[in-house]
């Protein structure tokens, strides 16, 4: 226990700095507009999106919410990968990584079930062009479903509640810090009731297989 009320951030941030990657130097040259090489296919890099507390909490920078041109430049990066591409894997090499993918993650959960940890799967909202491509290239019954399958770990939809939709998403994929602290209300409101409350009823069903 450190002495008195201080936290970590209290004792470390007066005297040590944290990186942040998006005011390196290395980075803002790469993200100039460079004349592209021939041959060589001219890419947007991702720009800043979100800003980072003393105590690490983060949240969607101010600037994409209300700097339009700013906002604009933050989907038309997103856009760039929604286009198919030369560099795509095959739909077979695609497959094979996702089923890969959802292996490991049962691995992990069997692990941390077997060190009492209990794990709830929670798939974020987005819309616009960015969900559609989701949709598209990874659809529910093919990977969220399969994914819960494979772990036997519950999962929240963000499509099955209404009350997890319609937030706003400036760039699609991202909530603005007021609407992110009015959906995590909305979570834990929802993980009480359904999930993890006395009450609930995988709660309960826990309970008993602990048993």
């Amino acid at each position: 226990m450190w002495p008195g009320s201080y936290t970590m951030p209290d004792l470390i941030e007066p005297y040590f700095a944290f990186d942040d990657s998006d005011y390196a130097l290395q980075t803002v040259l790469a993200r100039q507009a460079w004349p592209a090489r021939p041959g060589l296919h001219s890419f947007i890099r991702v720009r800043k999106l979100v800003e980072t507390e003393a105590d690490r909490n983060t949240h969607l920078w101010s600037k994409v919410d209300t700097d339009p041109e700013y906002r604009a430049l933050a989907r038309r990066i997103w856009l760039q990968d929604f286009v198919p591409s030369e560099d795509d894997p095959s739909p077979a090499e695609a497959l094979k990584v996702e089923k890969e993918q959802i292996e490991r993650m049962a691995q992990a959960v069997a692990q941390l079930r077997a060190r009492g940890v209990r794990v709830l799967f929670v798939r974020m909202p987005s819309i616009g062009p960015y969900l559609e491509y989701e949709n598209q290239n990874f659809p529910r019954a093919r990977t969220w479903d399969a994914l819960l399958a494979a772990t036997g770990a519950p999962g929240i939809h963000f499509e099955d509640y209404p009350e997890m939709q319609g937030y706003k998403l400036p760039e699609w994929s991202h909530m603005t810090r007021a609407e992110g602290e009015r959906f995590t209300a909305v979570l834990y409101r929802i993980i009480d009731r359904d999930f993890w409350g006395p009450n609930a009823a995988v709660f309960a069903a826990e309970s008993k297989s602990a048993h």
